[in-house]
């Protein structure tokens, strides 16, 4: 391909634009800009970029998927991009909101230093929710997540459920949908909010890091036993959906630390032994105390995709039992290759959409661009604060001032910027620039710019080699079958759109 003889050679009018990497060997993957990939064999890529393939029987599969130009092709490239990129059209939909700092645990890779159960000054007041809920329904987007996040918000439970009143009855009002989120420890859940959250259909996400000696050590909870409270309650709590005919399951998120390393088949059945039908591999996060405890906490990317795979192989082998359970992550990774619909996952997303996707409300009506920003306002750096909505003039058009100053700030702005790879060199030529997405935050946060570095960001290093495991996998006929049925499963019972929910 390199051969400039070659490349002249490339029949532009008959090619459309297509993104392209030696997978192995014997094969090349090839991508395009509506989701489509293809595996050619070398002969195969050759004939292709020669234009010497009208016997092939691929031809078929390569105008079916783009990559050749047919009749009529630019108007049904047109819509397929237009389809792919629809969320460009709308405003914030996630609305992360905090109501309040304390939190009950210690967590040893806690991203954001949590304030004392005692130090209620850090809860949100009722006059600030009420503020908050009418600065969210300002957003033009008719479908609303409010998710309430971080630390646990369950010690603040009378604005919680305020705000899922009052914003039902302004849902009502302006014609719009609103679904709720709860990210929590579970360890302040009783029966009283139990059957609040059920009646009320709101979502629950927890943390869960396996084993008892792992998740208590990773988890740190001096009152009673974090994990046998967690356990518990994900138990009752999907019972409770059951008994309520509510199609809804508990999610838990795994943190991977070291000790996690070694243990991924004991991991993966407590989440299937306790009724969860999906399990998030997520890495570590470079904030806080995560950023500090290198020596327990820390491994390498080898180390990690070691453990995914792993993972990854007792998954696939379950699903082949007809025992249905997925992984989260390569479940988005996959509805974006395998469908025409974004998932609405922010973090691979290109721009990522912090800010005008997702925004975050703090306590005391500051308000960020996503929740890492948050995280790093927690490490003294308020540089990329959206807009403290205290100091907005209210006078005239409260509502409009406020999302104004948010939607206009200069956060915005650059996050917008920094997160789309059509400018981005290396990012924008990657075989899998359709699939991937950069966290200005993660980059500012490793290397102090948040313009990221291609060749040095950790972040993307290890996306990309899951995506070789993946594409990898779909060569195979048994495992492509479980993917697809992963997609099936997510439309039929979770819709095609999904918040960003990171477990506390």
């Amino acid at each position: 391909m390199l051969d400039f003889d070659k490349i002249k050679k490339i029949k532009n009018s008959k090619l459309w634009f297509f993104r392209f990497k030696k997978f192995d060997k014997d094969s090349y993957l090839i991508t395009n800009d509506v989701w489509k990939y293809s595996f050619l064999t070398n002969k195969e890529f050759n004939d292709f970029i020669s234009w010497d393939i009208s016997s092939w029987d691929k031809y078929e599969e390569l105008v079916d998927r783009k990559f050749i130009k047919w009749e009529n092709y630019e108007k049904d490239m047109t819509k397929l991009y237009a389809k792919k990129s629809e969320f460009l059209a709308y405003w914030p939909n996630l609305h992360i909101i905090v109501v309040t700092l304390r939190c009950n645990h210690k967590c040893q890779y806690c991203h954001a230093a949590a304030a004392p159960v005692t130090a209620r000054n850090m809860d949100m007041s009722l006059d600030t929710a009420k503020k908050v809920v009418d600065t969210i329904f300002y957003t033009s987007n008719n479908n609303i997540i409010i998710e309430f996040q971080w630390w646990e918000p369950l010690l603040n439970w009378p604005v919680i459920k305020y705000i899922v009143e009052y914003a039902k009855i302004k849902a009502l009002h302006l014609w719009k949908n609103v679904v709720f989120a709860l990210v929590t420890n579970l360890t302040l859940m009783d029966d009283e909010k139990l059957d609040y959250i059920v009646s009320q259909w709101i979502d629950i996400s927890t943390s869960l890091d396996w084993d008892e000696e792992t998740h208590n050590y990773n988890r740190s909870f001096k009152s009673w036993n974090s994990f046998k409270e967690v356990t518990y309650w994900i138990k009752r709590i999907n019972e409770q959906y059951l008994k309520n005919n509510v199609e809804k399951r508990v999610g838990a998120l795994l943190t991977v630390t070291k000790k996690t390393l070694d243990r991924y088949k004991e991991t993966i059945d407590t989440y299937v032994w306790l009724w969860l039908d999906w399990i998030f591999l997520r890495a570590l996060n470079p904030y806080w105390f995560a950023s500090t405890q290198l020596r327990d906490l820390w491994y390498t990317n080898d180390e990690f995709m070691d453990f995914f795979k792993k993972s990854m192989n007792y998954i696939l082998k379950l699903n082949k039992k007809w025992i249905l359970f997925r992984e989260k992550l390569s479940a988005i990774y996959l509805y974006k290759i395998l469908t025409p619909i974004d998932p609405n996952f922010l973090d691979l997303r290109s721009p990522c959409w912090a800010c005008v996707g997702q925004v975050a409300y703090n306590y005391d009506w500051k308000v960020y661009s996503c929740d890492e920003w948050r995280m790093l306002w927690r490490m003294w750096d308020d540089s990329f604060m959206m807009t403290d909505l205290n100091n907005v003039d209210f006078s005239n058009y409260p509502w409009y001032e406020a999302y104004n100053a948010m939607i206009n700030s200069e956060t915005t702005k650059v996050m917008v910027q920094a997160s789309t790879l059509d400018w981005l060199p290396w990012y924008n030529d990657s075989v899998y620039k359709p699939y991937i997405g950069v966290c200005p935050i993660n980059s500012y946060k490793m290397s102090g710019n948040i313009i990221p570095n291609y060749l040095k960001d950790s972040k993307m290093i290890l996306d990309i080699a899951i995506f070789d495991y993946i594409f990898d996998k779909l060569r195979n006929k048994e495992d492509k079958a479980v993917f697809e049925n992963w997609i099936n499963m997510w439309l039929s019972f979770d819709g095609p759109v999904i918040s960003q929910c990171d477990a506390i």
